[in-house]
């Protein structure tokens, strides 16, 4: 048992990256496929230059999110004890890479997981380091959706586009108070140090610390992505912030659920239907498009970059490691050396 183990955990981490590789093509292929240069250009003419800048400023300030977002899992994985030295380049390359990538690859949860176990093993963090990062990572994105999600169906519930104004406000805010509720429980919950026993099973606890960085981190990083798409909107009298996010809230929720590659065709749909009543449709798709680019296919190609660098480096050093062996003089045997 030990033996399969051993391999499994050989071997599989090398397979994942190269699934992950073929996934990373594959999807800033079809991401690249169904954009026109010429759409691309159009959006960004008919946008006024400050309006770019301002969205080029936030799109700065959401990398840097990208770039820490796998902070409280390491924290988490620390408390073991047995968590090797990591260095911030290591943290923030496979933090970056498994975020952006996994909005063009699909399947967001699996695919940021195969990248991280992929990185992380590479730098010798023990199986149990990485569960616990690959577990935090993921339902920090989660936290976020929870309470800006809840805080739209709390204080706007008729803004959202669809079931705004077919579901009952009272419905709405009902679900609304449930998401938060869920949000209080687990951050109540992840406060100890005694693991919490779930049917048999012993779940180690994070800590309050930790699981309230999870949530401040997810809630301003998307509350940054949808700054985005709000400055890259025409200005329109009546549309606030506000009611952005609703929208942006409503497309993502429906995006996540699809599993699509970032939540293409779903996300853009819900956009329209909330921003209908607002702007004529072609100026929206022109800035949902720009969105897209800015936010989806500028660090998703800049992560594929770097993440197929990465392995083409790492490939190139397991190479070059047999090569500089075999220079190596072998020192001579007892039964040549002449005695003195």
């Amino acid at each position: 048992m030990q033996r399969v183990k051993h391999r499994l955990l050989k071997y599989l981490p090398p397979v994942l990256g190269l699934l992950v590789l073929g996934g990373v093509l594959v999807g800033l292929h079809g991401a690249l496929k169904r954009l026109s240069f010429d759409d691309v250009m159009a959006a960004l003419t008919n946008t006024p230059r400050l309006q770019v800048y301002h969205a080029l400023g936030l799109l700065g300030l959401s990398f840097c999110f990208m770039l820490i977002y796998d902070v409280p899992g390491i924290l988490f994985a620390k408390q073991r004890g047995d968590f090797p030295p990591l260095a911030w380049r290591r943290i923030g390359l496979a933090s970056f890479c498994a975020y952006a990538l996994s909005h063009v690859v699909g399947a967001p949860a699996i695919s940021a997981a195969a990248i991280r176990l992929r990185l992380y093993a590479q730098w010798g963090v023990p199986p149990s380091g990485i569960g616990r990062i690959m577990t935090l990572s993921g339902t920090t994105f989660m936290t976020g959706v929870c309470v800006l999600l809840g805080a739209v169906l709390l204080l706007n519930p008729t803004d959202l586009p669809l079931f705004g104004h077919t579901v009952a406000p009272l419905v709405l805010r009902g679900l609304g108070a449930v998401l938060w509720g869920l949000i209080i429980i687990y951050v109540a919950l992840a406060h100890g140090t005694k693991p919490l026993a779930v049917f048999g099973v012993n779940i180690p606890r994070p800590g309050f610390l930790v699981a309230t960085a999870q949530v401040v981190l997810s809630c301003v990083d998307t509350a940054t992505a949808c700054g985005i798409l709000y400055v890259v909107l025409p200005t329109v009298h009546g549309l606030t912030y506000a009611h952005v996010l609703a929208f942006y809230m409503a497309g993502f929720a429906g995006g996540l659920l699809s599993g699509l590659p970032g939540g293409v065709g779903v996300f853009d749909s819900l956009l329209l239907l909330g921003m209908a009543g607002y702007m004529d449709p072609a100026a929206a798709v022109g800035a949902i498009l720009l969105f897209r680019v800015l936010y989806y296919l500028a660090p998703a190609g800049l992560a594929g970059v770097i993440f197929i660098s990465h392995e083409v480096f790492i490939t190139a050093g397991k190479k070059r490691v047999p090569e500089l062996n075999s220079f190596q003089k072998k020192p001579k045997s007892r039964k040549n050396r002449r005695p003195f």
